[in-house]
């Protein structure tokens, strides 16, 4: 007997497989743009993965003023000064001073004080000076007198003197140094301290002429021009180097202006720059430009 013995392939069965979701899926609290890679489904497997690209984070600036940078900021502290404090960087000037209307004998002044105007005839102490709370002791000055002399007369002279001074006959001044004396007008005399020196810086033949004054009280000298030219007449004396200078009495100083008594010598006059405005020499180096008050 023939048997056939045939085996059949038992059915097919399930396999069990575990699919694993992802622990916990986080939503981004910064907004920006998401960006998805194309989802491809893998037909091996049995789950489907999605990868995703999450864009750059892009932050909001506090204010309007914030700037959002890159990378490592070193934040430095910045120390206020504890006082705010003023530097001087410069002196103001002293106000230049005029004539002093209290000291003034025959004479009217006008232009802000600095026009003295000769009103007399007939005496010999007539003229005016600065006033003594402006006097010096030490320093050097410079400054012009315009002449106006239009009459005649004698002892009509500018310069110096000390505050006690008088105005006699310039000659006997032992307390002053002056130019003029017998007349500005006629000589141009240089005295001091009561002595002619010997030297004259020239007559003054024309109205409008400036007498150009520098005076050193640290050494006790000065110097005198006419116009432009040179210092006491000399072709060495200079304020500047201390040469040529004519020797000075010591004492508290002011500028004075002196005009002699005679028939004709009213309206005489002299203007004064004490430093008010710009001068017609050049003021010597070293020197202050004009006689502060």
């Amino acid at each position: 007997m023939l048997v056939c013995n045939v085996s059949l392939r038992p059915a097919r069965s399930g396999i069990a497989a575990a699919i694993t979701e992802a622990v916990t899926a986080v939503d981004a609290i910064a907004t920006g743009n998401v960006v998805f890679a194309t989802l491809v489904d893998d037909p091996a497997s049995v789950g489907d993965n999605v990868n995703a690209y999450l864009g750059e984070i892009m932050l909001e600036a506090a204010n309007a003023d914030a700037l959002a940078e890159a990378g490592l900021t070193y934040s430095s502290a910045i120390n206020e000064a504890i006082t705010a404090s003023d530097t001087q960087s410069a002196t103001a000037a002293a106000a230049p001073t005029t004539w002093d209307a209290a000291t003034a004998t025959a004479v009217t002044l006008s232009g802000g004080n600095l026009v003295a105007t000769n009103t007399g005839t007939t005496s010999a102490d007539q003229g005016v000076r600065v006033a003594s709370s402006s006097g010096k002791t030490s320093g050097k000055y410079y400054f012009e007198i315009t002449t106006t002399v239009s009459g005649t007369g004698g002892n009509i002279a500018v310069g110096i003197c000390t505050t006690t001074s008088t105005y006699p006959s310039l000659g006997n001044l032992a307390a002053a140094a002056v130019v003029g004396n017998t007349s500005i007008r006629n000589s141009g005399n240089l005295w001091a301290n009561g002595t002619n020196t010997g030297i004259t810086i020239g007559t003054y033949s024309a109205v409008g002429q400036v007498v150009s004054v520098a005076v050193d009280l640290d050494n006790l000298r000065i110097w005198f021009r006419r116009g432009a030219n040179n210092w006491n007449n000399s072709g060495t004396a200079n304020p500047a180097t201390n040469t040529g200078g004519i020797v000075i009495p010591a004492g508290t100083m002011v500028p004075v202006c002196i005009f002699g008594g005679s028939a004709g010598a009213a309206g005489n006059a002299f203007t004064a720059n004490f430093g008010a405005s710009a001068f017609a020499g050049t003021v010597p180096s070293g020197f202050t430009s004009g006689w502060p008050a």
